[in-house]
């Protein structure tokens, strides 16, 4: 069952959860989401991703108001329409409660691809609700890519090692397409192996080979509604040397083949 709403807020409202994963886009204005332990802030172009169950509210100080779109994602939906590495990033999003990250301008066309989701509830059956989660699951793999970076909190914290955490994963996600082992990336950081190993899973929650396979997906799946390249091409620019082991691995992630995932997404 699709459910997608928009509304405008200018007052605060109840503590509330719901059985459902909520992604909430701001479009404009200012106020803040609240939750049990902290607040996140309401401002253009930053998503939340609200985890099933987690109790919020929205607070709205003198004079503000904010313009939202909000994507509903239940249990059984998730399950149905998004590929089981999706799907988890719901059920991640419940360590924290909520993320939030923010749109790039590099990252606009994918906040516009949002606006093709319709305001619905209870769609079920419509003949474009394949093209629909396939814009849903690419929002909430860009989420969990932006989210899943070590964020500037744990770095400023103290910890020994957030800041150099960060420039790693700053430095993978710009050479996408080089290979690079372990120890020469070490070396690049002034790290041992095992310390970049342990370090990195501990900030990121993943491997460093998991943590690159999946970037290049996700920016394959960039590239594909992006931009007219053809797959081989989009797989090279990702950083695959294999066309076999990347349509298995995009596949795992987004549930369907590159094609099919272009032909749904952009109706082509």
């Amino acid at each position: 069952m699709f459910w997608s709403t928009s509304l405008t807020l200018t007052e605060s409202t109840e503590t509330h959860g719901h059985d459902v994963a909520e992604l909430i886009l701001c479009r404009s204005g200012s106020g803040l989401l609240a939750l049990e332990r902290r607040h996140l802030e309401l401002a253009p172009r930053r998503a939340i991703l609200v985890a099933p169950g987690a109790p919020h509210r929205f607070v709205f100080r003198k004079g503000e108001r904010a313009a939202l779109k909000i994507i509903c994602i239940t249990r059984a939906d998730a399950a149905l329409h998004l590929s089981p590495a999706q799907a988890g990033i719901l059920r991640d999003a419940a360590r924290e409660g909520a993320t939030a990250v923010e749109y790039a301008e590099s990252d606009l066309w994918l906040w516009e691809l949002s606006e093709k989701v319709p305001e619905s509830f209870g769609l079920d059956g419509h003949r474009e609700l394949t093209e629909l989660w396939g814009i849903i699951g690419l929002l909430v793999g860009s989420h969990a890519r932006a989210a899943g970076a070590p964020g500037e909190a744990a770095a400023a914290g103290g910890d020994r090692h957030g800041r150099t955490i960060q420039e790693v994963c700053r430095w993978l996600d710009e050479h996408l397409d080089e290979s690079e082992n372990l120890d020469g990336l070490a070396a690049r950081f002034g790290l041992s192996r095992s310390l970049l190993t342990r370090e990195f899973r501990r900030f990121t929650g993943a491997s460093v080979v998991e943590y690159v396979k999946t970037r290049r997906i996700q920016k394959s799946g960039a590239l594909l509604a992006g931009t007219d390249k053809d797959i081989s091409q989009v797989a090279v620019e990702s950083g695959f040397s294999s066309l076999t082991y990347f349509y298995r691995q995009f596949k795992a992630l987004y549930g369907v083949a590159p094609s099919a995932f272009r032909k749904q997404l952009l109706g082509s």
